[in-house]
C-alpha cells in the first residue's frame, strides 16, 4: 500500500512538473519577437560593395551601375529614380518597389 501511495504521489509530482514546464515554452513561443531594427542602404551613400547582393536581382553590375548613375546625374531623389539606371528598368522597379523601399533609403 505503501509503494502504491509512493508512486501516485511522485506521478502527480512528475505530471505537474511537465505542465510547467509546457506552460513556459508555451509563453516563451507566444511572446512577440524583439523588435530588430534594420537600418536601410542610403542609395545616396553606398558603394559598390554595399549594393551587391544587398537585393535580390542586385549584383555587382547592377551595383556599379546604381553607382555610375549617381555620379553622372547627381543625387537619387526618390526609389523610384533606379527605373532610370541602366541595367535596372521600370519594370524591375515597378515590380519590387515595395521590397525596394524596405532595404533603401534616400537621403
Amino acid at each position: 500500500m505503501k509503494a502504491t501511495l509512493f508512486a501516485v504521489i511522485l506521478l502527480l509530482f512528475v505530471v505537474s512538473f511537465s505542465a510547467q514546464a509546457d506552460e513556459k515554452n508555451v509563453e516563451q513561443r507566444a511572446s512577440p519577437p524583439i523588435a530588430q531594427t534594420i537600418d536601410k542602404i542610403n542609395l545616396n551613400k553606398a558603394d559598390v560593395s554595399t549594393l551587391t547582393n544587398s537585393f535580390k536581382g542586385i549584383g555587382k553590375k547592377r551595383a556599379e551601375a546604381i553607382v555610375k548613375y549617381r555620379e553622372e546625374h547627381g543625387d537619387f531623389k526618390s526609389i523610384d529614380d533606379l527605373a532610370q539606371v541602366r541595367g535596372m528598368g521600370k519594370a524591375f522597379v515597378n515590380s519590387h518597389l515595395a521590397q525596394l523601399q524596405e532595404v533603401f533609403a534616400v537621403e
